[in-house]
């Protein structure tokens, strides 16, 4: 009995000796990255969802010779966008990553009937295609680092470009627009859910203040003139879903 207690004595404290011994030899397997301690430590976004336009392209708009003073909503033209958006970032606290953006967006224009075929949208009978993208840089917030559920709070900045083609076959006639200018505020905010330390997922929302600087028109290759004389406040908000990675 007492060689069996005292063999049992030496397994325990070998059980307790050797994770000790692997960490002072450099043996013991890099730790898993999870959500509170993730400082120095990179992060992959993706979103994707739905968004509805809000404000003006401009107030005052002059395309070739003609001055516009009655510029179209932006929901005059779309029902809204579905968006493709990447977040990359680098954690440089537990609750604060800095990082930048980049959005690709498939632009969903409405059909202006042949009745009224100035009233926005594309005209009917017509190939009409937009698409918008938008890059930046941004700051995120971590409300509980280290929680099954994290919420977080995001502010960026960056800048706009949408281009618009109208195609009609029947007559060889094609429209080329485009629109830029700053994003000048990008507010977003949402919940992770740790599915793993690695992978989270969960709900977001974004809203977007922006204003067109400079515009461009083409007709059927040859270039007009497009200026914006008068700019307006134009937004987007997204809802949906992101995804991240922590690398």
């Amino acid at each position: 009995m007492k060689h069996r207690a005292a063999g049992a004595g030496c397994a325990a404290l070998t059980l307790l000796v050797a994770p000790q011994s692997l960490a002072q030899s450099g043996g013991e397997p890099a730790p898993v990255v999870s959500p509170g301690d993730n400082a120095g430590h990179f992060r992959l976004g993706l979103r994707t969802g739905y968004g509805l336009p809000i404000g003006r392209y401009a107030d005052v708009r002059t395309i070739a010779t003609f001055r516009d003073q009655d510029v179209n909503a932006l929901n005059d033209d779309t029902y809204g966008v579905i968006p493709f958006w990447l977040d990359a970032g680098y954690w440089i606290t537990p609750r604060l990553l800095l990082g930048a953006y980049f959005a690709f967006g498939i632009v969903l224009p409405k059909v202006a009937p042949a009745s009224n075929p100035l009233s926005g949208g594309c005209p009917e009978g017509v190939d009409c295609a937009a698409i918008g993208l938008r890059a930046g840089i941004q700051a995120e917030y971590a409300f509980a680092p280290g929680a099954g559920v994290q919420p977080w709070l995001a502010l960026g900045l960056g800048y706009e470009w949408v281009d618009t083609t109208i195609r009609d076959r029947d007559i060889g006639l094609e429209v080329k627009s485009g629109h830029r200018g700053p994003e000048l505020l990008q507010l977003s905010g949402g919940a992770d859910f740790r599915l793993s330390p690695h992978f989270g997922l969960g709900p977001f929302a974004t809203l977007s203040a922006l204003h067109y600087s400079d515009c461009s028109f083409e007709l059927s290759g040859t270039e007009q003139r497009c200026e914006i004389n008068d700019g307006a406040w134009h937004g987007w908000i997204l809802l949906g879903v992101r995804g991240t990675l922590a690398l």
